[in-house]
Parts: structure tokens; C-alpha cells; sequence
């Protein structure tokens, strides 16, 4: 679909959120999730926030409101096969999610092999059509690869838009 929907540029990014099972009362394990996201975008210098949208249905909400935090991590080009791995429900299984290694920092779930994360604090969400919108501020980052390019819409063949029917105005 060549949609104008599909023309505003997006970078691919992995959010995860992580709370520890020893902060809870009712269970021991600890609360993991991750997912393909590319509605995010920094909102605010001072702090710094950044807003990113999640489908309602998904496991990371929930895991975001237990959490109270929410881990950026952009992905380099490369890495493509990421967007479809962490596009449905997290799996997690021998020290990795979604068949990649992670370390637990504080409330933050890192993928090392991204490009860097950026942690947030979670300050306020919004339920908006079939997202939620968190907003968080900036409490800790990390840059792990200054070498390589983020991966964005335009290098995938990922069409976010494409269930959408075109409007009269496009036929």
C-alpha cells in the first residue's frame, strides 16, 4: 500500500519493562515484557521525557503499570529480524527474550545488543483509541553502539499502515 500513513517516518525501537518478583507480595517471579514499538518520540529537554504509544491488548502495559518504568532500546539497521521478534508475545527462556540476551539493571530490562537504552520513570499514561500513551522521564541512558544507524520505516519492508483501505481522496 503506498499510503500517506505509510510516508511519516518512524524509527524501530524494543521497549521492555521489568518488575522484580522481589517486589512483589503475591508472586516470586519477576514481571518481563518486551515489544516492537515505532510511536515514540522525546518530548520534553528539561527533563527530558519521551512519550511512547503501546497497543492495549499487549503484556507490556501491564508490565509498565506494575513497573512504574519503561526501557527504550533503538535498533540499528541490521537488525530487522528484531521487529518481528518482539512484534507478539514476549518468550522468555535460558537468560534471553525472544532468543536475545538481556541484563537486569535496577527496574530497567537491557538488551545490550541494541544500540543503547534510554530507562524512563513512568509519570502519567493515556488510553487513546487501541494504544495506551506512556510518558516517562529520562533516569538513566546508555549509548552501546555509536557506529551503527537506527533502523526507521523507511529501511524496512514493515508496512505499519497497510490494514488501512485508502481513502476516496487516494483511489
Amino acid at each position: 500500500m503506498n499510503s500517506i500513513l505509510n510516508k511519516v517516518i518512524y524509527g524501530y525501537h524494543i521497549v521492555t519493562a521489568l518488575k522484580p518478583g522481589d517486589e512483589l507480595k503475591t508472586r516470586e517471579r519477576d514481571y518481563i515484557a518486551a515489544g516492537t514499538v515505532n510511536w515514540l518520540t522525546q518530548i520534553s529537554f528539561e527533563p527530558a521525557m519521551f512519550a511512547v504509544a503501546i497497543g492495549m491488548k499487549a503484556d507490556l502495559n501491564e508490565t509498565i503499570d506494575y513497573s512504574k518504568h519503561f526501557t527504550i532500546h533503538p535498533i540499528a539497521v541490521g537488525q530487522e529480524d528484531w521487529i518481528k521478534k518482539f512484534s507478539n508475545k514476549s518468550v522468555i527462556e535460558n537468560g534471553k527474550i525472544n532468543g536475545i540476551s538481556f541484563q537486569k539493571k535496577d527496574h530497567a530490562l537491557i538488551l545490550p545488543s541494541s544500540l543503547g537504552y534510554i530507562t524512563c520513570k513512568l509519570e502519567r499514561s493515556f488510553n487513546n483509541g487501541d494504544h495506551t500513551l506512556h510518558i516517562g522521564s529520562v533516569v538513566d541512558h546508555h549509548t552501546s553502539d555509536e557506529e551503527r544507524s537506527p533502523i526507521c520505516t523507511k529501511d524496512s519492508n514493515f508496512q505499519p499502515f497497510s490494514r488501512y483501505k485508502k481513502s476516496d481522496a487516494e483511489v
